[in-house]
């Protein structure tokens, strides 16, 4: 059992003033620890809103797609799907390059799908399913199943398909008995759009957003949160009240590769090794909202940040979530690390050249592994090796973990700005080329 207990007035400060640095107008951020959970709310709900309460609504972007692998998760849990089985197995529909691409490799995005955001970036996304099917069935798969690992929305609308059409109506009912099941009100299938007249209006947790719930292209992240609905679902994801051990663990275990290393994905989260366990996150931004989530189970830990207003990333989000959770539960998260000493100082200067680019340039491919290669060589329809470069150089980037196995090595880099700290994983293979990079 988890008693309310609030952060300090000198924490909560030193939160809202952070946001207020980061121009966020509205931030809600909730937090559990063992024996004790906290909401902290900061500002107003839009630039001339009401102040941020409990039931303030925030949409949550790509923190979402976590929503959509437990509802499949949960589904076969039921033995209602196999994760196994090819897509086309079900969704008949998909086009004859994507259909052999199994369920599992979708929720870990090692698929190979091409990302469909990229493919028509100026045209407005499909609301159903068959306009959607024919817009991008002539997208070219960027590698086999498993050979590589590629962040792509594409994956997840098709699984919101799956969803919907296991569950013989939609999406958005399907995601509902998930919220009705743990006494969620505080969550629903929503658009940003809706979550700003929600809040002007005051409506309750048992609005629906109509359009929401009629669109078929959905799943990528289409979920709202209020501040209470944020500290419910956290509790459940921590003490895996909707899945049972199986798929709980699947959920939180990061996918293998072909080539013997692992992704650092699992289904919906980001899995990261961290002081002989894992961390899992997910950022999200969309349409000005951004939010973050952090799981660390071996601590019972983890947090939802979410603001209303922020750039078009997750950084600061992603900062104001690490050093919430570290305040409420010391030793949850990568800043509990302290910097080491670096035996390998030029494989560190080619990771930071690599991540720490110009602007629109593409990364060195000699540099890169296989399963990474395979991305950044595909074009334009993928999202290639991450880019941390935002305009500036960090004071610092410092090794905080390394860790070694026969098939590869983690490095765990802190990045050091004036108002910001943030991190990076970077797995290399035992030749020194990077096959996984990623920010927390």
């Amino acid at each position: 059992m988890r008693i309310n207990t609030p952060f300090s007035a000198e924490q909560a400060h030193s939160l809202a003033q952070s946001a207020k640095d980061f121009n966020m107008p509205g931030l809600a951020i909730a937090v559990i620890a063992p024996g004790k959970k906290a909401l902290m709310l900061h500002g107003v709900t839009s630039i001339a809103g009401r102040a941020v309460n409990e039931r303030s609504w925030f949409s949550i972007a790509s923190v979402g797609k976590h929503f959509t692998a437990t509802a499949l998760l949960e589904l076969a849990m039921r033995q209602r799907v196999d994760l196994s089985k090819p897509i086309g197995h079900y969704l008949t529909d998909v086009p004859s390059a994507w259909a052999s691409r199994s369920i599992l490799s979708l929720l870990r995005h090692s698929s190979g799908l091409a990302e469909y955001l990229s493919a028509a970036p100026e045209e407005p996304i499909p609301a159903d399913r068959s306009s959607f099917m024919a817009r991008y069935s002539s997208l070219s798969p960027a590698f086999n199943e498993g050979t590589g690992w590629m962040y792509t929305n594409t994956n997840y609308i098709l699984l919101g398909m799956l969803i919907a059409q296991l569950h013989g109506s939609n999406y958005a009912d399907a995601l509902h008995n998930l919220f009705v099941q743990i006494n969620c009100g505080g969550a629903t299938v929503a658009s940003p759009s809706w979550a700003r007249e929600a809040n002007e209006n005051d409506l309750s947790a048992a609005s629906i957003d109509l359009e929401s719930a009629k669109r078929e292209v959905i799943g990528d992240g289409d979920v709202c949160l209020t501040p209470n609905g944020a500290l419910i679902w956290l509790e459940q994801l921590v003490d895996g009240g909707l899945l049972d051990s199986q798929h709980h663990s699947l959920m939180l275990t990061a996918g293998p590769i072909a080539t013997g290393r692992p992704s650092g994905y699992g289904c919906g989260w980001f899995i990261e090794p961290m002081d002989g366990g894992t961390i899992a996150h997910h950022g999200g931004h969309f349409d000005g909202w951004t939010a973050m989530s952090i799981l660390n189970r071996s601590k019972a830990s983890g947090v939802i940040a979410m603001c209303n207003l922020a750039p078009g990333n997750t950084r600061a989000i992603r900062h104001i979530a690490q050093t919430a959770l570290e305040s409420f539960a010391p030793g949850s998260t990568p800043l509990s690390l302290n910097a080491m000493s670096d035996t390998a100082p030029e494989l560190t200067q080619r990771i930071r050249t690599q991540l720490l680019r110009e602007p629109n340039s593409a990364p060195n491919s000699e540099c890169l592994a296989d399963e990474l290669r395979l991305v950044a060589e595909h074009g334009s329809t993928v999202r290639s090796v991450p880019n941390l470069f935002a305009g500036e150089q960090p004071m610092g980037f410092d090794l905080v973990q390394r860790q070694s196995q026969e098939t590869h090595t983690w490095h765990r880099y802190r990045l050091t700005y004036p108002n910001r700290i943030e991190h990076v994983l970077v797995g290399t293979s035992p030749e020194g080329k990077i096959f996984w990079a990623w920010p927390l």
